[in-house]
């Protein structure tokens, strides 16, 4: 049964095209994860299917009846309001439902039309039972130990909690309320392994549609059936039926596909034109008799000159087709390439920590965390959520002191620290300026490193300030602001959240090749597969180190 059927879509803001022409559709039981680079108009396109915001031009059809729910990247919860009325206000419709569901069957006992009323009991029925309304308590019970929120009482305020805490809330709720279509914008952000291993199984028997806009690339792969790939350039959606893998290799094969059509077609352009010069300038007329008849011979001639001119015109048409036509070499298109050029480090261990703990009031965080961070190495900091790796880093960045212990970073070491939400930016300031503060360089310069960055492919971003940036474009942002420092030891809090995947894979590669040492707090698991060279782990208040 289908659930959305979009159709044609065509979105503007100003003149800028954000959608062209996006069609697509969601069956129940579909699980769609939808791609593309930052600020391409993958939440846009979650709005209009919300109806929270109107297209220029296209259809969007919606199943009668059928309820959409939206979990945004940051949830925002109204002043004063409670965990417990945050839940209940999501579950409006299945309070609504049982609510009619009780005068139904009052009215059936007092008589009435009872077949009337029997048959929408039935559906009304079906639909309780659909939303998972018989068996909520035990599912509430479920959903928030699998998202570990047992700890927050109904009372408490939802200000009063983390922004992973709320969004984990909000994420809760929507699964309680099991709406015919789920959007999901970056539900994986502040999951740790448990959380995300437990949502990938809850997710992987959803009975509904799903779309999922989402970088968790081991995500995607374990629950997506197909992959909506919105394109930056065209601004317009190819579906790949399948999962990520699947995806990549489709990208892949449609990408040697277009190399090959382009190489085609430069082929046919040059013997075209090949073909046009001779027959134009290296044609040599037919020998003759010389019998004398100037008749014949200027008849023979003509009939030349016909030929050749028809050849001639035949090509050059062919050839301004294919000219209309051109394909752009798909080896040139714009790519994203986070160049890390650091000052050089000459410590081997460039970073130690010395018998750190951490205590907040009777909350001992960690104590006795004793590692070297040694140059070339690439650590992967991981622990359950509220397990304190933000915290540490932040120790190691001096932003905090500890309880007891020490970080001792060596003479040479250029520490550069990506915190997780960007919030050491001034909102007011000029993105280039910020850039110009780190260090003198030229606008050109700056506006390079930008465009390299995946950050200015908008001719129009270096003018803003960084309250108008997205939470992407913010992560590219600090990614660019570590690149200027010249920063030889890099501390990066969750470096792949909010990052499209483009983004993301680029990130990978200059890691990979970074010559001084990382320490990485993440929750991405291919991330790690692919990146960490040793894992950091705090457990039960205490550091292990691990090899990979």
């Amino acid at each position: 049964m289908q659930i959305l059927r979009v159709s044609q879509l065509q979105k503007y803001y100003g003149a800028k095209l954000i959608l062209d022409e996006v069609s697509l559709g969601l069956n129940r039981g579909d699980r769609a994860a939808l791609v593309g680079e930052n600020g391409v108009g993958k939440s846009t396109l979650a709005r209009l299917m919300l109806r929270q915001e109107a297209a220029e031009r296209g259809d969007i059809w919606l199943l009668p009846d059928a309820q959409v729910a939206y979990l945004p990247q940051e949830v925002r919860a109204p002043a004063r309001q409670t965990v417990g009325n945050y839940i209940e206000a999501r579950l409006g419709e299945l309070h609504k439902l049982r609510d009619r569901l009780h005068e139904l069957e009052e009215r059936m006992g007092e008589g009435g039309d009872l077949d009337a009323l029997l048959d929408e009991y039935g559906r009304l029925q079906e639909r309780f039972e659909a939303r998972g309304g018989y068996t909520l308590d035990s599912r509430i019970e479920q959903i928030f130990a699998g998202l570990s929120l047992q700890h927050i009482q109904p009372e408490r305020s939802m200000r009063s909690l983390s922004g992973g805490e709320q969004t984990r809330v909000g994420l809760a709720a929507l699964l309680l309320a099991a709406p015919d279509l789920l959007i999901l914008d970056e539900p994986t952000n502040h999951l740790d392994f448990a959380g995300l291993a437990w949502l990938e199984d809850y997710l992987s028997a959803y009975p509904h549609a799903l779309l999922m806009i989402t970088h968790d690339r081991r995500f995607i792969n374990r629950l997506a059936t197909c992959i909506l790939d919105l394109s930056a350039v065209t601004r317009s959606l190819t579906t790949y039926h399948g999962n990520y893998d699947d995806y990549l290799a489709q990208r892949q094969a449609q990408y040697e596909s277009q190399v090959d059509a382009y190489h085609a077609q430069l082929n046919q352009m040059k013997a075209l034109r090949t073909r046009i010069k001779k027959e134009t300038h290296g044609h040599r007329r037919p020998k003759r008799p010389d019998d004398g008849d100037k008749w014949i011979k200027f008849t023979a001639e003509q009939q030349v000159a016909r030929t050749v001119g028809k050849a001639v015109r035949s090509a050059k048409t062919q050839l301004q087709q294919l000219e209309a036509k051109a394909l752009e070499n798909p080896r040139h298109v714009w790519h994203i390439e986070f160049d890390f050029d650091p000052l050089p480090l000459a410590s081997q261990e460039p970073l130690r920590l010395d018998e750190l703990a951490l205590r907040f009031g009777s909350l001992q965080l960690f104590a006795g965390a004793n590692a070297v961070l040694r140059k070339g190495e690439r650590v992967a900091l991981v622990a359950p959520n509220g397990g304190g790796k933000t915290s540490l880093l932040r120790l190691i960045a001096g932003e905090m002191k500890p309880s007891q212990g020490s970080v001792i970073i060596m003479p040479g070491a250029a520490l550069g620290y990506l915190d997780q939400t960007g919030a050491a930016f001034d909102e007011s300031q000029n993105i280039v300026d910020l850039l110009r503060e780190i260090s003198p360089d030229s606008p050109d310069s700056l506006l390079t490193l930008l465009h390299r960055s995946g950050l200015f492919r908008d001719a129009h971003l270096a003018g803003k300030s960084v309250a108008e940036l997205s939470l992407g474009q913010r992560r590219k942002l600090g990614l660019a602001c570590l690149i200027h420092s010249r920063a030889n030891l890099l501390l990066l809090d969750e470096p792949t959240n909010h990052l499209d995947l483009m983004s993301l894979e680029a990130l990978e590669r200059a890691l990979l090749d970074f010559p001084g040492a990382i320490l990485a707090a993440t929750h991405d698991r291919a991330f790690i597969d692919k990146v960490a060279t040793t894992i950091w782990r705090l457990r039960d208040g205490r550091l292990i180190v691990e090899p990979t």
